[in-house]
């Protein structure tokens, strides 16, 4: 347990023998304690046989075409050139989601999080409050922090009542970029004070499928990537752009599981741009802008488009690329994040930001056509700003000849009514990691990730951004750094397969690596690996 617990039921970090793939049992009483994450009318107002709403049922009492605006900052004073200590209070809560009022939960009364701005070299200390009936917990996806102490450490289990605080050491050279975070509940309970844990349970479902598809999420941004820019670039305008759907049903309520009830990825959904309905973003010609595009998302993709405009890539996952690149479309798994330059067309008019039709394979998803935003082009024309090529500056070094100290295979599999999910066939065991040797600081691995499912697996890993190599046998040239993949699925029963090459480069601890579709998960599809020195 911590030095820094707080409250009646304290903090802990789960200590959990291997447990048993017992999976159904447990996982009705993990979703009855979770349903009242959200208040139990949800359950009375959505009854089992009745079909989720329609898109344009759930929409209703929306209001759509307002002025795009950009999610709160969790610091109010705006200066990230210092260190920084805010609260968040993860309590349910009613909130305005584009002028429907919708029960979910939020850390600040709002269905996106606050946006947390932090500066390379400084300390961000973060005391989380929870107020709901279930344990929660946080993760800052994609921070170049250590995985140990009070710092990015997803064993943490906040009991409900309780509070813990953490202390995030921003390292100095960190990457300037866009990040986010978001509840990583692995149980809806902590074990007991002096207890063996959760072992005579079986295997128990997290939460984090529940907290983050509620609200409990939003971005994190690190520096000013604009600095990186040519001069003439440096001070055009920077938008964060929060990606997340919402599912209601006929009371406002956002569903979770529960005995009775689901979350169903494939229902009708509405796509939301900041918790706003299809907002106006206004830029004038010629202008050229930087967004930061997150998918703070529970479980389902975007495919975006701007029609008639290109997305310039400068960064991918928080890490500045080594090949700035243009793209028509971009594709945004969970937990995936862009930095692109937009620019306007030179005459006036208006474009729509749509997530296009797109599905993740046989066994997953298939998602409309949507719009998601209007770009409204208007007022007097800018200066064309030059085009941005080749390498931005601070881009790690590329890995494609480094030695490799060991090679590692990850299959990742699932029944077929996609309920449990495994790794190297085990499902998720928090004292047991799938790999039997650990790694070494100062060492870089390359990994082989084989999908053997009828669906694409986004895959995540903690704590550092991977290089890919190669993605089904096709050899992937070097221009980017990230932290999350899509490992495509099996075809005619030949397996997806991505290569990947990973730097141990600090941070002793337990890297935590996963599909994240947070469904996926919950369920089993999680290991981690141990870093030793």
């Amino acid at each position: 347990m911590s030095d820094d617990i707080e409250g009646p039921a304290g903090t802990h970090r789960l200590q959990i023998r291997r447990t048993r793939r017992v999976f159904h049992a447990m996982a009705a009483v993990a979703l009855l304690i979770s349903a009242a994450a959200v208040g139990t009318e949800a359950m009375a107002a959505s009854p089992a046989d009745a079909g989720p709403p329609s898109t344009a049922d759930q929409e209703k009492g929306m209001t759509v075409g307002q002025p795009f605006h950009d999610p709160a900052n969790a610091d109010t004073d705006g200066d990230a050139d210092r260190n920084l200590t805010i609260t968040l209070d993860a309590k349910q809560a009613r909130f305005d989601v584009s002028g429907r009022k919708v029960y979910g939960e939020s850390y600040d009364g709002s269905f996106v999080a606050p946006t947390i701005h932090a500066a390379p070299g400084s300390a961000v200390t973060v005391r989380l409050v929870n107020h709901l009936p279930v344990a929660t917990n946080l993760h800052f996806h994609g921070l170049h922090v250590s995985p140990e102490g009070q710092s990015d450490d997803s064993f943490l289990c906040v009991s409900p009542g309780a509070s813990t605080t953490y202390r995030l050491a921003i390292p100095a050279n960190h990457p300037l970029g866009t990040y986010w975070y978001h509840s990583h509940a692995m149980g809806t309970t902590c074990p007991a004070p002096g207890s063996q844990g959760m072992s005579d349970m079986g295997f128990m479902p997290g939460d984090v499928e529940n907290q983050i598809f509620a609200g409990l999420s939003g971005a994190l941004v690190v520096g000013d990537d604009r600095t990186l820019l040519p001069k003439q670039l440096r001070h055009i305008a920077a938008h964060t752009v929060v990606l997340k759907d919402v599912q209601l049903d006929s009371a406002g309520h956002i569903p979770q599981n529960a005995a009775g009830a689901s979350i169903n990825s494939n229902n009708p959904t509405v796509r939301l741009v900041n918790g706003q309905l299809r907002p106006v973003l206004s830029m004038r010609p010629n202008e050229t802008q930087l967004w930061r595009l997150v998918n703070a998302g529970a479980d389902i993709f975007y495919q975006l488009q701007l029609d008639g405009h290109h997305f310039t890539v400068i960064g991918e996952d928080g890490t500045p690329v080594a090949h700035v690149t243009n793209a028509d479309t971009l594709l945004l798994p969970p937990g995936k994040r862009y930095d692109v330059l937009v620019t306007a067309n030179a005459n006036p008019g208006q474009a729509t930001l749509r997530t296009t039709a797109y599905g993740n394979g046989p066994q997953g998803d298939s998602y409309p056509d949507t719009a998601l935003a209007t770009v409204k082009v208007a007022g007097h024309p800018e200066r064309r700003m030059p085009d941005v090529t080749g390498a931005m500056p601070t881009a790690p070094a590329d890995l494609s000849a480094v030695p490799i100290a060991q090679r590692r295979t990850l299959d990742l599999s699932e029944n077929g009514d996609g309920t449990v999910f495994y790794i190297n066939g085990k499902q998720f065991s928090m004292d047991g990691s799938v790999f039997d040797t650990p790694a070494k600081l100062g060492t870089v691995e390359e990994w082989t990730i084989v999908n053997h499912s009828g669906e694409d697996h986004p895959f995540h890993l903690h704590t550092n951004a991977f290089q890919v190599a190669s993605v089904n046998g096709a050899a992937q040239p070097y221009t980017h750094r990230q932290d999350i993949i899509p490992v495509p699925h099996a075809v005619d029963g030949v397996p997806g397969q991505v290569v990947i090459r990973v730097n141990f480069a600090d941070y002793p601890g337990k890297w935590m690596f996963h599909c994240h579709i947070a469904a996926h998960e919950d369920n089993g599809m999680m290991s981690y690996i141990n870093v030793v020195r």
